[in-house]
């Protein structure tokens, strides 16, 4: 098994993540990423040497109409502001596709159950 390895500075975003219930992390997609690799995925995000488990998006944000590739992290156990702070993500486990949906409230039915999978999966 091979891990996708992203590395950078959390920048600010759209704040729609926060808006919605599921505040991110972002950071700037790499040139490296191909497409194909784009997805939903378990993570792990170094922050100042301490690991923080979460759900990343790497892709084009579907459901906002948008093509421009994003890497966003919902951190699960980690609530505090990261901007301008370097991070390193560590993709584990792609778990699904990056998909579009039709409303915000489905695409939020989407998130909670990402997130209990990944709580599941990290066994917490």
């Amino acid at each position: 098994m091979s891990f996708i390895n992203l590395k950078g500075k959390v920048k600010t975003g759209k704040k729609v993540g926060r808006k919605i219930g599921f505040p991110t992390i972002n950071i700037d997609v790499p040139r490296a990423v191909k497409n194909g690799q784009w997805g939903i995925y378990f993570s792990l995000v170094k922050v100042d040497g301490r690991i923080y488990p979460g759900v990343t998006h790497l892709g084009p944000p579907k459901t906002f109409h948008l093509i421009r590739p994003t890497c966003e992290t919902h951190l699960l156990t980690f609530h505090q502001d990261l901007y301008d702070q370097a991070v390193e993500i560590k993709l584990i486990l792609k778990f699904r596709e990056v998909e579009h949906y039709p409303t915000i409230n489905a695409l939020k039915k989407q998130l909670r159950q990402d997130v209990k999978n990944a709580r599941k999966f990290f066994g917490l």
